[in-house]
Order: C-alpha cells, then structure tokens, then sequence
C-alpha cells in the first residue's frame, strides 16, 4: 500500500496510488513516468464509482473564487504528490493559471474549455510584447479525456465550464499544488500575480 495521507478510503484509489508507487520508483524521466502512468489514470477516469458526493461539491469559500472547489483525495508524505478532483460550477472559469508541476489532468464528469497559454518565459523574442498573455489555442475536453502536463511547456491556462452540470477534472500532480506558491495572470496585462488556491479540506501552512 502506498505511503501517504488518503482522504478518499476506497480500493480503486489504494489501488491507483500503489501503481504509481511502483512506476515512480521504477521510472526516473518525466516523459517515461507518464507515459507508464496513462493507463491507471485512464482507469481510475472511467470508473464512476469510487469519488464520494462531498468531493463533487462545490466551494463558497474557494481560494480561486467562484465557488470552484480543491478536494485532496491524497497526499504523500513528502507532500511531492497530490492526487484531487477539482470542481468548477456551471459558467464559472479559473483564473489564468500556472501548476509547477508535471502530472496529468482529465475529465470526470461534466466538460471543460481549457485555454492555453504562453509561459511568459517563451515570450521574450524581439519583438514580443512580454506583457500580454498570448493564446495558444482553446478547446473543449469531454469525460473520459485527458492529457499530461509538463511545465513549462503547457503549464499556464484556464478552464470554464460548458457543461449544465459543475466539471469534475481529477489531477495527479507532482506537488502540493493547493499549498505551493503558484502565480496568476491578469488576462489583459500579462501580469503575474501570487497565490494558494488552497485545500477545501486541509489546511496549509501558515506563509512564511
């Protein structure tokens, strides 16, 4: 059984987080540890049975506002994996956004536009206006689609629901992703901004 903190207490998430144990251990590139990672996750994407109704709900209180919830369903004990469903009501989108972290990200339940982003990083060209977000494309992700993320490549974006019922997006990231200083961007000026999206249902450490 995997080391770490569970707050969903079923066998297909003991199972999952046992397999991807192993892959970590076994497997020392990115690029290779989610290319071994894939089919667990697609599984863990398409069984309907195994997330409670209390980690579907949304969050009035989010640190992302607009009542869009950050349900921890694991931890690591070194707090270097984070598996947790992310719900965004109807209508409602992110902010732009970054991750820190390489994982993987998909759809399980509802569906999702995603907007992609230049990292600020790729925009310093001559020429280039580093101040203004640049898009790289947006799309519509339905359940049961995923995709990896692998920073800084891909690793700034948004997401809005289209769906009638909220988006339930399950993430497996490299982080404490609700505690970690992350950045967000203002959509006009390109400017970075930090913050904590926070846990819906843990606490972070007090900042420093």
């Amino acid at each position: 059984m995997s080391a770490g903190n569970f707050f969903v207490e079923h066998p297909a998430v003991h199972r999952f987080m046992a397999e991807v144990e192993s892959i970590l251990q076994r497997e020392k590139e990115t690029a290779m540890r989610l290319a071994e990672l894939r089919t667990p996750y697609r599984l863990l994407l398409e069984d309907e049975t195994w997330l409670p109704e209390e980690f579907r709900q949304a969050n009035p209180n989010s640190g992302m506002g607009g009542g869009i919830a950050s349900w921890l369903l694991y931890q690591s004990t070194e707090k270097d994996l984070s598996l947790f469903s992310l719900v965004v009501p109807p209508g409602v989108t992110t902010p732009i956004h970054n991750h820190l972290a390489w994982g993987l990200v998909g759809i399980y339940a509802g569906e999702q536009e995603e907007e992609e982003f230049e990292p600020p990083e790729d925009r310093h060209h001559p020429g280039a206006d580093a101040s203004l977000m640049k898009l790289r494309f947006r799309r519509v992700l339905k359940t049961g689609e995923f995709y990896e993320l692998i920073p800084p490549h891909n690793d700034v974006h948004r997401v809005k629901t289209v769906s009638s019922e909220p988006s339930i997006s399950l993430h497996l990231l490299a982080n404490d992703t609700g505690c970690i200083l992350r950045q967000k961007f203002d959509p006009a000026t390109g400017e970075a901004a930090p913050f904590r999206s926070g846990w819906s249902n843990q606490q972070c450490p007090e900042s420093p």
